[in-house]
């Protein structure tokens, strides 16, 4: 059996069960970060500027310093100097979901952020999820920042199975991520 990574039937009910999706932003937060090469990619699919789908954020020096020491795969994203470059939130959402069909870049033109997420490498190199568990779905409307997916599974097992994709899967797109961001840095 061929396992498609990332596409989880979790992301089609997220918005009923929890209220909204990791493609809307509450206040105070951010879309994904990008890398020039996933603005590369989303700009050849869809002919569209950058400035149509991202924004830039000045962040303090020693904010930066400390993004990427606690996300060992955005060291060096900063080398260039202290701007995150995000996707574009508009009406509350980022600029390509369609809250009926969900994402609307092909999974091979999204972010690679976006296609990892929820799983995370910490500072200590290891892999586990990039967001809490409330164990309870009233919890995690209340919160609004959840994942169906992670709110359903019982273990790390569960959640790669939620969304169809292996350790190896998310290593490599983890090894890709650090790789675009180390680019991103040189410029």
């Amino acid at each position: 059996m061929t396992r498609k990574p990332f596409q989880s039937p979790a992301c089609a009910r997220c918005a009923k069960a929890i209220g909204k999706t990791c493609c809307e932003p509450g206040p105070h937060e951010h879309l994904a970060m990008v890398t020039r090469a996933d603005i590369a990619r989303i700009s050849a699919h869809t002919r569209l500027s950058a400035r149509r789908f991202t924004e830039e954020e000045a962040v303090s020096e020693a904010g930066a310093v400390d993004f990427e020491a606690r996300w060992p795969l955005y060291r060096d994203y900063f080398r260039r100097g202290p701007v995150r470059i995000t996707l574009l939130a508009r009406d509350g959402a980022c600029v390509f979901l369609d809250r009926a069909r969900g994402c609307t870049l092909p999974l091979d033109v999204r972010p690679i952020a976006c296609r990892l997420y929820p799983f995370d490498k910490w500072a200590d190199g290891s892999w586990s999820l990039a967001i809490g568990r409330f164990g309870d779905l009233q919890a995690a409307r209340e919160e609004g920042s959840a994942c169906l997916a992670v709110e359903e599974a019982g273990s790390m097992e569960e959640v790669l199975a939620a969304f169809g994709t292996t350790h190896e899967a998310v290593e490599a797109l983890g090894a890709q991520l650090a790789e675009e961001v180390r680019n991103h840095g040189r410029g």
